[in-house]
């Protein structure tokens, strides 16, 4: 770790300034370079290079006597530095913007044994614990032609021997030296061989005794400055005990290159370059410092976050996504010289080729940027163009890992600021992704990650009214959920419940005050306990329905702006009866009866807006959230006011363990073998049939138990009548029983209704209007049977291809049975069929049972083939047309026969 550093700045010393063959060879030492250009992707001798301040750059040999920087007068407007390092890469002075000012002067480097008195016309000097320093000067350029005048600056700068700034003679030049050719093993088996050649060009009488130390103790094993490096001298366990400690150590330095500051909206915020009291002999940070970006400058003169995960924790690739980064208006970085963000190849840190030659996107470039309609300024991060009319703001990513840095030039220590690092009140915004190109069995675009369900989980619920949240990811991806957040029939894959048990006194009111959230559907229901199941009371109010407090806007409104604040409501539950006429009930009531008795209330929410956390009330990435679930408040009859807490404890009734399921697997597994099924049913695949038909579902006795029975003994079943299995009212379900006993692959076809697509918008964190759509949310989900109510697998609409008329192919089979074209790149859509089948525990459990459930929430009045228009069992062809899902058991050698376009 200590030598990693010195091996890596020997790369950059030996390539610049000693092999002339080396491709990138600059100057002999002691001989500025100016370099009127950018760094491109054919620059590959230093890792994540500077592209947006052309460079002069000057390897210093100051055995012989100090070296003098005279430095011109420079436009203030611009800004510039002069870094100093040394050869363990520690950054010991600065000249420039920040420190010297902008202003004419002359300084002087000298080099670790110089003892002299600073000689007249020197501002000041600077003392270097090396022999050998590298010295980069950074000038800001505005735009490509802004060039003439940085070379212009840059042939102000002028370095050279104090006795050429003094007039004198030259002292007797130093000894020549044999610099070694650098092999591949000098970051590892030869690595103390390098490290003592090296160490002779640092003298132990300059360093801390902390380090005089270390280097005593190296000596032991025969690392010592000047001398060579005999392995065989080691004994067989010494041996092996270094090349063990060699790997450790570049595991060690790769972990803190990793761990570099704080995690702040994926971005890593933190310092890993300095002065030698910066890290106060903590090697590995500047081993890390020397692996991520060697020469980094002081946190006071850039700060550099960097990504290599996007807002969810999900490593970034521009193979697989597309991704925005958007400033909010007013916060663009808060620096006092300018910022930029610069894309580099994930595995190498290297610039990439890209069609526009652009590598980075920095302040200079605003005037050319497009703003959106609120000032805010999004950058789109992917690999291929997003279009003609965003390429102004567009930043080419590999076809592959993506690795950027941000830089902060000069960064502001008031508010909002950027120091201290890592604290300060400034944050960089998260990347976005929004487009996913990943292959199925990987989480689709959309899904909720895991950091998302945590964070949900910790902000929300789980008190004396609201419990949650609820939902298949809570479920699945928790350590330790509670029996309450079992979704245990069929849910969603995008749903975030929260469930209230309560009871109103007669002549009480409870008053819920909260904000939407940005979702794309939002929902309160009231049900009551019945049949093993439950109903809804048919109190519920959608979110579209409610009346936002006056000066609030309701998102979920059509041409209503969703990302609007402010954006709350208040709705009551009264203990009354629903007025007769529905035109006597009042706006944001729901009606619990005067009846008495508990009921629960369903808040449902779904897909909650990208960036978002579960409930769609707070950004995931942040620590905190301004809102939250609704704020109670309860009347009693007599008048008397209770608030919070004391409202949930008088009405609440908190449910202590899970819901139970309709069914228990003794009960199914007696439905199947029941002696009245259909006799055309076989029960090893009942209640599937091998004539496949999609059906609405009506209720838990028509379409689950009905299912079972000969169509005429099912035709006597009441289809009608209130949504059961805590259903929502405003969705129509639609169900199909299935057996791999017919056929390992089940194909679905159908048109898929237009909805409002709001998990993104142009700017990744949200569709800015609510649009017109056929139905609000369209999913579908494999399911196992009903004791199980689980499901295994979900598509939303949005993670649907569709042809050129919206038509969609749906693929359901085991993973092993997946046709090689049911991809979205054939323009399929594939969903998992259980492995574990019924997913009943013990040896009754038929591992074939395959059950599939669509939700078309909230369709629109206006939509003539809806399935809402179905009043009875078996029209549902006949009134969905084109939106009739139709299914057909085949193989996956038939499927993949069909070729690119299945």
């Amino acid at each position: 770790m200590y030598a990693f550093p010195m091996l890596v700045a020997y790369k950059v010393l030996h390539d610049y300034n000693v092999d002339q063959k080396s491709g990138a060879f600059l100057a002999p030492f002691n001989q500025l370079h100016n370099e009127a250009r950018v760094f491109s992707p054919k620059d590959t001798t230093i890792v994540t290079p500077n592209s947006d301040t052309p460079y002069s750059m000057v390897q210093l040999d100051l055995r012989a006597e100090p070296m003098v920087f005279c430095l011109p007068e420079v436009d203030k407007a611009r800004y510039y530095s002069v870094q100093l390092t040394d050869m363990f890469t520690n950054n010991f002075g600065y000249m420039g913007s920040r420190t010297t000012g902008n202003g004419a002067g002359c300084y002087m480097v000298a080099g670790p044994e110089w003892t002299g008195e600073t000689p007249k016309g020197i501002k000041s000097v600077f003392t270097s614990e090396t022999d050998f320093t590298f010295s980069i000067f950074r000038t800001q350029l505005f735009n490509p032609d802004d060039m003439p005048n940085v070379e212009k600056v840059q042939a102000g700068y002028k370095v050279q021997p104090l006795s050429a700034f003094l007039g004198q003679p030259a002292p007797e030049a130093s000894p020549e030296i044999d610099w070694p050719e650098l092999t591949p093993t000098a970051l590892g088996a030869d690595f103390p061989k390098y490290l003592n050649f090296l160490l002779q060009f640092a003298p132990q009488s300059a360093l801390p005794e902390s380090e005089q130390k270390l280097l005593a103790n190296f000596a032991r094993i025969g690392i010592k400055a000047g001398e060579p490096f005999d392995s065989t001298k080691l004994s067989a366990d010494q041996q092996t005990a270094l090349g063990d400690a060699i790997k450790s150590a570049t595991a060690k330095i790769g972990a803190a290159a990793d761990s570099i500051g704080v995690a702040v909206n994926g971005w890593q915020v933190g310092a890993a370059a300095g002065s030698r009291d910066f890290f106060n002999g903590n090697y590995a940070l500047r081993a890390a410092g020397a692996k991520v970006g060697i020469y980094g400058n002081d946190a006071e003169e850039a700060s550099y976050p960097f990504a290599r995960n996007d807002v969810n924790g999900v490593p970034l690739d521009g193979s697989r996504h597309d991704y925005t980064l958007t400033f909010p208006a007013g916060a663009l970085p808060p620096v006092n010289a300018f910022w930029s963000i610069t894309m580099y190849d994930g595995d190498t840190q290297l610039l990439i080729d890209n069609p526009i030659n652009r590598y980075l996107i920095n302040a200079p470039m605003l005037k050319d940027l497009k703003t959106n309609a609120d000032g805010s300024l999004t950058l789109y991060i992917q690999h291929e163009s997003p279009g003609k009319d965003r390429e102004s703001n567009w930043l080419p990513a590999p076809a592959g890992p993506i690795f950027m840095v941000m830089r902060l030039y000069y960064p502001r220590t008031e508010a909002p600021s950027v120091l201290p690092v890592g604290q300060g009140t400034w944050q960089p915004p998260g990347v976005i992704p929004v487009r996913n190109d990943r292959a199925q069995n990987v989480t689709r675009f959309g899904d909720k990650s895991l950091e998302t369900v945590v964070r949900t989980d910790d902000r929300y619920g789980h008190d004396s009214f609201f419990q949650g949240p609820r939902g298949w990811p809570y479920w699945n991806m928790l350590e330790y959920p509670k029996p309450i957040q079992n979704p245990n029939l069929w849910p969603d894959t995008q749903s975030t419940y929260f469930l209230s048990r309560f009871a109103l006194p007669a002549g009480s009111t409870l008053t819920l005050r909260g904000a939407f959230p940005r979702a794309r559907y939002f929902k309160y229901a009231l049900y009551k306990s019945a049949r093993g199941t439950f109903v809804s009371t048919g109190e519920d109010l959608a979110g579209k329905a409610i009346v936002p407090d006056p000066g609030s806007t309701n998102p979920f409104v059509v041409g209503n702006n969703r990302l609007t604040e402010p954006r709350d409501y208040t709705i009551r539950i009264v203990a009354q009866d629903p007025p007769k006429d529905a035109n006597d009930r009042q706006p944001n009531t729901l009606y619990a009866g005067t009846d008495g008795g508990e009921l629960q209330m369903v808040m449902r929410i779904y897909l909650s807006d990208q960036g978002s956390d579960g409930a769609g009330w707070g950004p995931w990435a942040s620590g905190t959230s301004k809102r939250g679930l609704p704020t109670l408040e309860g009347t009693l009859a007599d008048g008397t006011l209770l608030e919070g807490e004391a409202a949930a404890s008088a009405f609440g009734r908190p449910t202590k363990g899970g819901t139970a399921q309709p069914f228990t697997a003794k009960q199914w597994e007696a439905l199947v073998t029941a002696k009245g099924n259909d006799p055309a049913l076989d029960p090893a695949t009942a209640p599937a049939r091998k004539e496949v038909r999609w059906e609405k579902y009506w209720s838990i006795p028509y379409s689950i138990l009905g299912a079972f029975k000969t169509p005429e003994e099912q035709a006597k079943i009441p289809f009608a009548g209130a949504t059961d299995a805590g259903g929502d009212t405003e969705t129509q379900y639609m169900i199909v029983h299935l057996s791999r006993q017919f056929g390992p692959v089940f194909v679905t076809r159908g048109k898929l209704p237009t909805f409002p697509d709001t998990y993104a918008g142009a700017t990744g964190q949200g569709l800015a209007v609510m649009p017109e759509a056929q139905t609000q949310y369209f999913s579908i989900v494999s399911c196992e049977a009903a004791p199980s109510g689980q499901i295994v697998d979900g598509l939303i609409d949005m993670q649907i291809p569709v042809d050129k008329d919206g038509n969609y192919t749906i693929v359901y089979s085991r993973a092993e049975d997946r046709p090689a074209n049911a991809t979205e790149e054939n323009g399929v859509a594939w969903i998992e069929w259980s492995p574990r089948g019924e997913g009943i525990r013990g040896p009754g459990n038929r591992t074939d049972f395959g059950m599939l459930m669509m939700r078309i929430m909230a369709p629109s009045a206006d939509w003539a083939e809806s399935p809402a228009n179905v009043t009875k069992p078996g029209d549902e062809e006949k009134i969905m047309g084109a939106y009739y899902p139709k299914g057909e058991y085949t193989t996956k050698e038939a499927f993949e026969a069909l070729g690119a376009a299945p």
